[in-house]
């Protein structure tokens, strides 16, 4: 019972989410047709795959507007942000597998795609030149 109620409490705020952002929207699509741990998880490897590629285009936006000592401050930046994205979600990982079980694919996805998507959208605050908090920035 209690992995159920932490599923739903991880997956609510995604339907929040949904109406912000069309990755998002079809993520909640994908998790309303797919209820097996194995189709949930594939969603959300859509769905981080998706986010990933607005990372990096965000990314690059940005760095077409730097100059050269701006880019390698940004550039480093991005770089240590990888290295705690791949950190943080080992540490869940361990976590999870242990308190979790199955549902541990399903948490780890849900982190995940929050991770890279607050990212990609920290980076277009950056390029946007006006928004301090993120999610004014959808």
């Amino acid at each position: 019972m209690k992995r159920v109620l932490l599923a739903i409490g991880l997956l609510l705020p995604l339907g929040v989410l949904a109406a912000e952002n069309p990755i998002d929207r079809e993520l909640e699509s994908c998790l309303n047709s797919n209820s097996s741990t194995a189709g949930m998880s594939q969603c959300y490897d859509t769905a981080n795959r998706a986010w990933d590629k607005e990372m990096n285009t965000q990314y690059q936006a940005v760095m077409a507007k730097l100059d050269d000592a701006q880019k390698a401050k940004l550039r480093d930046a991005q770089r240590n942000w990888l290295k705690y994205r791949d950190s943080w979600l080992e540490a869940s990982k361990a976590w999870y597998l242990k308190e979790q079980g199955t549902m541990a694919a399903i948490s780890l996805g849900v982190q995940s795609v929050e991770l890279v998507k607050n990212q990609a959208l920290m980076l277009k605050s950056l390029k946007q030149g006006a928004c301090a908090n993120p999610d004014d920035c959808q």
